[in-house]
């Protein structure tokens, strides 16, 4: 029995290249956590940050600076000569004990995080004394951290907190992030999943009976997905029923639903009474990459003589619903190219990508980023054209198509400069593949650039030209847009905890990273941005929060897939292996976003739409293994269809005035 070698070449070289990426990775960590423009708080083993106990609130806040005195009475029993203590604080902090003032801070922004060693000029008699550690902070909740070998000083819940030294209430961890108030007017997942189980059961056991009698009509067992009819015309039928869902939407959905829908309109009124460009200091969305904006313009200016704002602005939901039939264009492609022989991967695939519940949300809105999402996926695209089995070399032209999708991709949203090295290493993997020298990869790779140069690069000039810098983000200083949201700072609690999507997935991105990505792929965790009950997306909400529960399937193939899909030596694994690396990048990117805005809107799953074909291959090649026996088939198709039906019922509107009536009557 032969098999492969556990130190082959490739073992060698995958192992080198995963290193070298969480070395570089825990460096750029180190680089974060000590900057003082990042407010990340680690506790000790001694001693915890605390802050004010306040309510997560989900408004953007105005500038503005904040003042809380924690206290702590402590009892001592006998004298204690130059004791000392530690304090952080965040950022500047006072300290005063038994009403003396033992420390003074400078108020310096750039030096918060530095630990101060703090010696008692006299010494501590015994009895019970009293210390006060007044903070204050700019744009963020004041938070301190103190401890001592000498003395009982350590902070936790047994300190209390006020903002105005009369009313003192206990301290808070500030690593434990409560979830906005907003988010339990909402059912629960396990509240959505019960109230649809009916349609759940029904739907798995028509589905199981009608897998098991396909599988048994042959005496042999039949190849999987021969039965199936061909998936060129199964993506019209879908197609139709993700475009029955978007034209019955149109109308229905308000048009001040959407992530910053105004601004973008401001961004398209702009263009159409200027007719010019905007900079990125003109308003909030306008540091944005013109394209989108520059082809809803015409659209906007002949629909406005006829019709009233709000309907222009829900008319205008044309364009991002047709780069959503588009995405799913896109993806039949990826799938008949990765799983040329494999009907029932394709179809996986092909649904994955129409029904996932983010691409089906941001696409019924206005915003850029359905275009954006589109053309990164068509980048995508050509480079799995570059990587999948059999291969043959390509022609220059190609190359120049390659370039003016990636460029136009730039011309949509910065986030496409993310696909360089997914372009390059695409391009050296190819070359490889055929044999072909070095200067096939270095030509191959000038044209690429050299394209998208001249397509997006004068954009990019511009803002260099005007501001120093080619990309401004809505962050940027330079804009002198200043506003800040909770929670404020980072924690490891924000890195690392996962499960609150589980049980309250809306606004459960508040509690920490991964729940806001889960929570924004597989549901609208964020209510497409509209922070209270009142105003909120007519989407059909058990539905929506049952579907935190049935992600858990696709979510299981795409884990799969991690494992399988690289493992396994077949046509599909290059283009999982992309998917897998494209997939990490633009997370890590996001993570790294996350840890230097500590407002709780910076991780969205939004910011992966072009990787949609990524995440429907994954879902297919990680589907696989649970599809080769006849019954865990049937099994697997069927609670997959449970998660198709939930994904697509949660999204088709019902008539307005019914669901503001029904929204009463959970109970």
């Amino acid at each position: 029995m032969t098999g492969y070698p556990i130190f082959n070449k490739r073992t060698i070289v995958t192992a080198f290249v995963i290193a070298a990426v969480i070395s570089l990775g825990g460096v750029r960590f180190g680089y974060l956590i000590q900057s003082p423009d990042v407010y990340f708080l680690t506790d000790t083993a001694d001693a915890q940050w605390i802050k004010y106990d306040t309510e997560f609130e989900l408004l953007s806040k105005r500038p503005e600076r904040l003042m809380v005195e924690f206290r702590h009475r402590f009892e001592i029993h006998k004298p204690v000569e130059g004791a000392q203590f530690t304090v952080q604080a965040m950022k500047h902090c006072s300290v005063f004990l038994d009403g003396k003032t033992l420390f003074t801070h400078p108020y310096d922004s750039n030096k918060w995080k530095q630990v101060h060693e703090i010696t008692i000029p006299f010494t501590a008699s015994p009895g019970v004394h009293d210390l006060v550690l007044v903070i204050t902070s700019e744009n963020s909740h004041p938070a301190v951290i103190a401890h001592s070998e000498t003395l009982p000083i350590r902070t936790g819940l047994e300190w209390v907190a006020s903002v105005d030294g009369n009313h003192w209430t206990p301290a808070a961890m500030a690593s434990a992030v409560r979830l906005p108030k907003v988010s339990n007017e909402f059912p629960e997942a396990t509240e959505g999943f019960v109230k649809i189980l009916p349609y759940l059961v029904l739907i798995f056991t028509v589905t199981t009976l009608l897998s098991l009698r396909g599988d048994s009509a042959s005496e042999e067992r039949p190849e999987p997905g021969k039965r199936l009819p061909e998936p060129s015309r199964f993506r019209f039928y879908v197609f139709a029923a993700w475009l029955i869902l978007s034209v019955n939407n149109m109308f229905k959905i308000s048009s001040h639903i959407g992530y910053d829908v105004m601004q973008h309109i401001k961004y398209i009124d702009f263009i159409v009474t200027e007719a010019a460009l905007p900079l990125a200091t003109d308003g909030w969305q306008m540091f944005q990459a013109p394209l989108y904006y520059l082809i809803s313009a015409p659209l906007q200016g002949l629909l406005t003589p006829w019709f009233l704002p709000g309907t222009v602005v829900q008319m205008l939901r044309i364009i991002p619903i047709l780069c959503g039939l588009l995405q799913i264009e896109i993806v039949y492609r990826a799938s008949r190219l990765v799983f040329p022989q494999r009907k029932d991967l394709q179809y996986i695939a092909i649904i994955t990508g129409s029904l996932l519940p983010m691409h089906i949300y941001i696409c019924q809105v206005v915003g850029n980023e359905p275009l954006a999402g589109c053309l990164i996926s068509l980048v995508i695209l050509y480079c799995l054209k570059l990587i999948v089995v059999p291969q043959e070399e390509k022609q220059p032209r190609f190359f120049v198509l390659l370039g003016l999708f990636w460029g136009l991709s730039l011309l949509s949203k910065v986030t496409a400069v993310l696909l360089s090295p997914v372009l390059v290493l695409s391009i050296l993997a190819h070359s490889r593949m055929v044999k072909l020298p070095h200067k096939y990869v270095i030509s191959s790779v000038s044209i690429v650039f050299s394209v998208s140069l001249l397509t997006a690069g004068w954009y990019y000039f511009r803002n260099y030209l005007e501001f120093g810098s080619f990309f401004v983000g809505g962050w940027d200083p330079s804009r002198g847009f200043q506003w800040w949201q909770d929670p404020g700072y980072r924690t490891w609690s924000h890195l690392l905890s996962f499960g609150q999507s589980l049980v309250t997935p809306v606004f459960s991105g508040a509690i920490g990273f991964w729940d806001a990505l889960y929570s924004t792929l597989w549901l609208d965790g964020f209510n497409s941005a509209e922070s209270t009950f009142q105003r909120r997306p007519p989407w059909n909400i058990h539905f929506m929060t049952a579907g935190a529960l049935l992600a858990v399937i696709p979510t299981l193939f795409i884990l799969s897939s991690i494992w399988y899909g690289v493992r396994k030596q077949n046509p599909s694994r290059n283009a999982v292996i992309l998917s897998i690396g494209t997939l990490a990048l633009f997370i890590a990117v996001v993570l790294d976003l996350y840890i230097q805005l500590p407002i709780y809107s910076t991780a969205k799953s939004s910011y992966t739409l072009g990787l949609l074909p990524c995440y429907a291959l994954l879902a297919a090649a990680g589907a696989e293994p649970f599809l080769g026996n006849r019954i865990t088939r049937s099994i697997t198709i069927a609670a997959f269809s449970c998660w198709v039906f939930a994904a697509y019922a949660a999204y088709f509107v019902m008539d307005a005035q019914h669901w503001i009536f029904y929204a009463y009557l959970w109970d």
